[in-house]
């Protein structure tokens, strides 16, 4: 393109020009006249799982809590245990983790329906976390936690309750 068609393109586009500024940086002023026309879009952030597991496995859960992080067989094993998931923004989970903690159990008042909740930040989401989806695709998912998962959190033991403010669905 001659450095005059370049002016030309760069006035149509609002842009002012300097007389000898178009031949050496033209590439780089498109570029950024077009970021400013089509700025890159905005990604969403990255998605929250949490797993709704019976309090039976308490030595497990904690071991997880110990290590925050996942390999393939713990996600096989969580896919095992968990009752429940949800999968959503952290905006949204904010929203209901709320009034969670009043639903913590007290030493020595534990009970066989108990639960925790474990929260698992994700770089991406995967199909395999949404509802409604075939079992082999919820256990692949499981699998590929290892290399999903950036952060784990486990919440202290609650009672059943806990969950219903989550809108979870079966695992």
């Amino acid at each position: 393109m001659e450095s005059s068609d370049m002016e030309s393109l760069l006035i149509v586009l609002g842009v002012p020009v300097l007389a000898g500024a178009v031949v050496g940086g033209a590439v780089l002023v498109v570029r950024a006249v077009l970021r400013a026309i089509y700025p890159p879009p905005v990604l969403p952030p990255p998605p929250s799982l949490v797993l709704v597991i019976s309090a039976s496995h308490a030595d497990f859960i904690e071991s997880l809590k110990d290590k925050k992080q996942i390999d393939v067989s713990e996600g096989e094993q969580l896919y095992q245990i968990t009752r429940y998931l949800w999968l959503g923004s952290e905006t949204e989970l904010s929203q209901k983790r709320h009034d969670i903690n009043k639903y913590s159990v007290a030493q020595g008042a534990e009970s066989e329906y108990n639960i925790y909740l474990v929260e698992i930040k994700l770089k991406q989401s995967d199909k395999g976390f949404k509802p409604n989806v075939n079992q082999l695709d919820r256990y692949d998912a499981f699998r590929k936690l290892a290399d999903l998962a950036v952060d784990i959190k486990v919440s202290d033991r609650l009672q059943i309750e806990a969950y219903e403010k989550l809108e979870v669905y079966n695992r």
